[in-house]
């Protein structure tokens, strides 16, 4: 082997062991969107409302927009537009329980969805209940990790972001 090739061996090996160190440490966030979520109380009753706070945080240098019917529940689902409940497991269960998204029956006296904007540095909060999405087996008591992506937030007309919250976690008993 001629020395050029070793030497283009030995980058291609470090830099491989660069990448597989970055990869390990947790990954930083390289867009300044947070959607985080809360659910208050910790723990709920069974068969009662499981009350999440979505927030979204900007904290890009200007205005993005999340496209919604509601910022508050009601009957007629209009604040899961653009809202989903993408991983919801229970206790040690690794099976995901998410079956499927509320249904949305938006009168016909509603026009569409508003723009709500979140200014540069500010915050947008969401309310809903979780017992809204469909899962396998319903809501039954126990231990829930869940995870929330906002869709759809209009950054500028060329770019759209779907942003993931933590896992939350909450009891049903």
């Amino acid at each position: 082997m001629c020395k050029w090739h070793l030497f283009i061996l030995l980058m291609f090996v470090s830099a491989l062991i660069t990448m597989a160190s970055n990869l390990k440490g947790k990954q930083e966030r390289q867009i300044p969107v947070i959607v985080s979520v809360e659910v208050k109380p910790e723990i709920v009753k069974s068969g009662e409302a499981v009350p999440l706070t979505i927030t979204v945080s900007n904290g890009l240098s200007s205005s993005i927009y999340h496209l919604t019917f509601s910022l508050t529940s009601n009957d007629w689902n209009g604040e899961t537009y653009n809202i989903s409940l993408v991983d919801i497991y229970r206790d040690d269960n690794t099976d995901n329980l998410y079956l499927a998204r509320p249904k949305m029956s938006v009168p016909v006296t509603v026009s569409g969805p508003a723009r709500q904007e979140i200014k540069a540095g500010e915050k947008l909060e969401i309310q809903t209940d979780a017992r809204k999405w469909k899962l396998r087996d319903g809501w039954l008591p126990g231990q829930y990790r869940a995870t929330v992506r906002v869709d759809n937030l209009e950054v500028d007309k060329y770019s759209t972001l779907s942003v993931l919250s933590e896992p939350i976690e909450f009891e049903i008993k």
